[in-house]
């Protein structure tokens, strides 16, 4: 029974996070209708300061909540934490929404001339909003509140989707991007601030909430590093070649992607639970277990994206980016190495405090960036790839060495690394399918073999769903 409910959260997650991740990508059959590579290339360029205004406004909330409520030992404070939280995003909210709105005139001499003023303000309203939606739907995720969850969410990306095509249509360019985004956010907000003031009110406790910012600010710094591996990306791909590139490496991105947002049920219900695992008889073995098949799933989605990257672009895509596909190989192995390395680095975060996360953040954008100066001269885009996945790599053994000294895990390296040679391999093969049929034939014989990996390893065991209830917890994990 408890297995069924799992399996039942994780479809509503799935369905919830795929509809509301993969807007942009539901609408890039539309966006490379209407734009030319340089014009998209300008949203991606704006899309991606609101990305960065957005790791600010959340403020490491999230991350926080997960923490400080599920290591909290007693149930009866977890409303009054939550609220906490809730007075803090809608107060971080407010500032951001002042603060953005005097930035917007200086910020626009810098971008495109596709891009007006009116356009950024939207822009800011937008990214004011993120953190009073991300900690609710935090909340649903952790009350394991799945089909709230998924209608919320379905809803608000059917608006958007809608908005944005019929504005589109009407010739508002940019700006019909915008506008669906922002009127469906409004919406959503509202609902869940409805929801979440009824069910845990809104309370300000000064020494909890000095608590949670101390905890939250090398979070906002990281956040900035973090952005410096995967955002800052788009401003020197433009910096070094053009908008028109910078169209077609936005999309080669959009749909490598494609990978993170399969992973995202898995994530969405695995990062709300693991802290409360460990508190399990065995939650050490069961978090390994269970991370190790995030690892898994993240390698074999990136390998199916990567095979069936052909066929999405000639069914799917104009003609005039089909010159993207060259940049995808790269982007999903960049993206594999991020996912893991949010995997395997829980042990950084049990502690109070964060200021190592921030120390290694730091340093790896610190290297990123040095990287993609030397690269990017040379090699341009491509320069920032290298640059981009050999700073990754740096991030993902430095997090691992430091969270195994704090929280020992056991993965399945020796598992993993043969799928690695799988995954690596058949991507071998691509070059050999020229027509649609040896493509659809190749990702089949990838679903068969990684069907059969899954199988025989043992990854897909009752220990990895098992969901009862279960008291104590190893006390060398915390220490």
């Amino acid at each position: 029974m408890a297995r069924k409910i799992v399996i039942h959260q994780a479809v509503y997650y799935g369905l919830g996070i795929l509809l509301m991740k993969s807007v942009s990508l539901i609408m890039l059959p539309i966006l490379t209708h209407y734009f030319t590579p340089a014009e998209y290339g300008a949203l991606e360029l704006m899309l991606s300061i609101c990305n960065f205004a957005t790791l600010l406004v959340g403020f490491g909330l999230v991350d926080a909540l997960y923490r400080f409520v599920g290591l909290n030992e007693n149930p009866e404070d977890e409303d009054s934490i939550t609220a906490n939280f809730i007075t803090l995003a809608i107060i971080i909210g407010v500032i951001s929404l002042v603060v953005g709105m005097s930035l917007a005139p200086f910020i626009i001499t810098f971008l495109s001339d596709e891009i007006t003023l009116f356009d950024m303000q939207l822009l800011v309203v937008m990214f004011s909003f993120e953190g009073c939606i991300a900690i609710p739907l935090a909340w649903l995720r952790m009350k394991e509140q799945a089909f709230v969850f998924f209608v919320l969410t379905s809803i608000k990306v059917m608006i958007q989707a809608l908005l944005s095509w019929i504005l589109l249509r009407e010739g508002y360019g940019i700006t019909a991007i915008l506008w669906g985004g922002l009127i469906s956010i409004i919406l959503l907000v509202s609902v869940l601030l409805f929801m979440q003031i009824r069910q845990t009110g809104l309370r300000l406790n000064l020494a909890l909430s000095k608590n949670i910012l101390t905890y939250g600010i090398p979070l906002v710094l990281s956040s900035f590093a973090t952005f410096a591996l995967y955002g800052v990306d788009s401003w020197i791909v433009v910096a070094v070649s053009s908008e028109h590139e910078l169209g077609l490496y936005s999309l080669a991105k959009k749909i490598a992607t494609i990978s993170v947002i399969l992973m995202q049920p898995y994530c969405m219900w695995w990062f709300a639970r693991r802290f409360e695992q460990l508190k399990q008889p065995d939650g050490m073995h069961y978090v390994a277990k269970t991370t190790s098949l995030g690892l898994v799933l993240m390698m074999c989605f990136a390998t199916l994206i990567c095979l069936s990257s052909s066929l999405l672009m000639e069914l799917f895509i104009d003609n005039k980016y089909h010159a993207a596909l060259v940049y995808l190989p790269w982007l999903l192995l960049f993206l594999v190495v991020k996912q893991i390395t949010d995997l395997i680095n829980m042990g950084c975060y049990v502690n109070k405090s964060t200021v190592n996360v921030m120390y290694i953040d730091f340093t790896t954008a610190g290297l990123a960036l040095l990287l993609c100066y030397v690269l990017s001269g040379p090699y341009e885009v491509f320069g920032v790839l290298y640059a981009l996945i050999l700073a990754q790599i740096f991030r993902a053994i430095t997090f691992y060495v430091y969270s195994q000294r704090v929280l020992p895990l056991k993965f399945e390296w020796n598992k993993l690394l043969l799928l690695a040679v799988i995954c690596f391999s058949l991507t071998l093969l691509l070059p050999y399918a020229h027509s649609i049929r040896l493509q659809i034939l190749l990702v089949f014989v990838a679903l068969c073999v990684f069907s059969a990996f899954l199988y025989c390893s043992g990854f897909i065991h009752k220990d990895v769903f098992n969901n009862q209830d279960r008291v104590g917890i190893k006390a060398s994990a915390l220490s």
